[in-house]
Parts: C-alpha cells; sequence; structure tokens
C-alpha cells in the first residue's frame, strides 16, 4: 500500500465515522409521535412539540382513525412525516416514542398486552424492544386538571381501574408525566416520572398538625384533603404546586 492509498483510506474512514455520528444524532432528536383520539390535554402538548421542534427534533407522526382531524392544520408548523413501515424500522429509526395525548383505551390496551392497531402494536413493541416512551397522562389520570373542568369524574371504581392501567404502564417503564411538562421529560429537564401517576384520585392526610416537605414528596395522588387546621410548610407547598396535586381544605 503506497503512503498515498494509506492518505486516501484514512480520509474514507473519517468521512464514514463522522457520517455515522451524525446519522446517531439525528436518531436521538427523533421522536415517533402517536396520536390516540382524546384531546385531554391535547393544546399543551402541541405546544410542548413545538418546543422541541424549535430545539431540533424532528417527528414521524401515526393518527388513530379517530384522531385523523388533527392533520387538518394542527399539526403543519411540526413538519412531521407521516410514520411509515413496519414496526421494527419505525422504531430502529426514531430514540423515542411519545404519546402527546394517552387516551384510557390505548393506556387499557398497552397495560393488558393487548396489540390489535397500530398504535398499541407500536408501544407493545417499543416496550418489548427496550425503547423509551413517554406518554402523557392527562386522558387517563382520574384527578387531571382537564378532567375535573369538563366534569368528566367518573366513579370510583372506574377511578381505580384508569389508576390501575396506569400503574401498570409505569411498571412497564413508560414515563408518564403531564402533557404541559412533555419537553421538559423528553429533554431530561425534569426527571422522568416511572411510578405510577396516581394510585388513587385523592388522599386525606390529616385534620391538625403540619405537612411538610417529606409528605408532599411521598403523595401518589392527585388531589389532597388536609384540614383547616394544617400548616403547610413553603417547601411542601412548592412541591404540591410543582407536581399539579391540587390541595383542598376540608
Amino acid at each position: 500500500m503506497t503512503h498515498l492509498d494509506d492518505r486516501l483510506n484514512r480520509i474514507l474512514i473519517d468521512l464514514l465515522s463522522d457520517r455515522i455520528i451524525e446519522r446517531m444524532r439525528e436518531r436521538t432528536r427523533s421522536a415517533l409521535v402517536l396520536f390516540a383520539g382524546i384531546d385531554l390535554g391535547l393544546d399543551a402538548a402541541l405546544g410542548q412539540l413545538r418546543q422541541l421542534r424549535g430545539a431540533g427534533w424532528s417527528f414521524e407522526v401515526m393518527c388513530a382513525p379517530e384522531a385523523l382531524w388533527l392533520g387538518n392544520g394542527r399539526l403543519a408548523d411540526l413538519n412531521a412525516a407521516g410514520a411509515n413501515g413496519a414496526v421494527g424500522d419505525l422504531l430502529a429509526r426514531n430514540a423515542l416514542v411519545l404519546v402527546p395525548a394517552l387516551s384510557i383505551t390505548l393506556a387499557a390496551k398497552v397495560a393488558l398486552g393487548i396489540a390489535d392497531e397500530p398504535l398499541s402494536a407500536l408501544m407493545q413493541g417499543a416496550i418489548e424492544r427496550g425503547s423509551r416512551i413517554i406518554a402523557a397522562r392527562d386522558g387517563v389520570c382520574p384527578g387531571s386538571r382537564d378532567r375535573r373542568e369538563r366534569g368528566l369524574l367518573p366513579t370510583p371504581a372506574y377511578q381505580a381501574t384508569m389508576s390501575r392501567h396506569l400503574q401498570a404502564l409505569a411498571d412497564y417503564g413508560i414515563e408518564l408525566p403531564w402533557a404541559a411538562r412533555l419537553a421538559s421529560a423528553v429533554t431530561g429537564a425534569a426527571a422522568p416520572l416511572r411510578q405510577a401517576a396516581v394510585l388513587k384520585a385523592s388522599a386525606t392526610i390529616k385534620q391538625s398538625g403540619v405537612f411538610g416537605l417529606r409528605e408532599a414528596r411521598g403523595l401518589a395522588e392527585t388531589e389532597l384533603h388536609l384540614g383547616q387546621g394544617v400548616i403547610v410548610t413553603p417547601a411542601a407547598a412548592e412541591e404540591l404546586r410543582g407536581r399539579e396535586i391540587r390541595l383542598v381544605r376540608e
């Protein structure tokens, strides 16, 4: 091998290495976005997707049949490509599966291992391959703000079922932030919520005394009931606000 051949080989190796690194970077900032047929938390989630797009993320989008209306202008500014291909190929191209608005139906299917349509099949495939999955819990969490504002408050038994499905998803390793915090969850600016979003909709802790930060951090509910005489420390109040846990004085 001549000196010229050796230099050419080094140049080719450098070019190939740069291309491989660039492709890896592209994949790490690409997400497969699945839209179920629900709009709870959707406006906040779309805002978060635009924020990620501005930070250099690219998206492949798949919509459930009942969510096809989103394509009529709602997703135009995301410059997203339609998701086409086999499950393995889609997951190989994207480092992240993102569900901006998780529905009760989709959560139930994935929790029970049912993969009878594209969205549940992709989520099941991602779980089996160890892919990272982030799903906004607003549509399934019994005590979510959107549900309260719309009066969508099912019976305690149904709420318990919704919570069990969220618990199963969390146990599978799916991260379950609120829709308004999707971007932070994706970039790692906020700790991923791998634990169940809710064990029950509300909790009554105490009727007197002091409610502190340690107790606030231990909550797994979305609504906290305290007696009028309970003193909430500033740190605990900030923790409740940060986790969007509603405080109700009894």
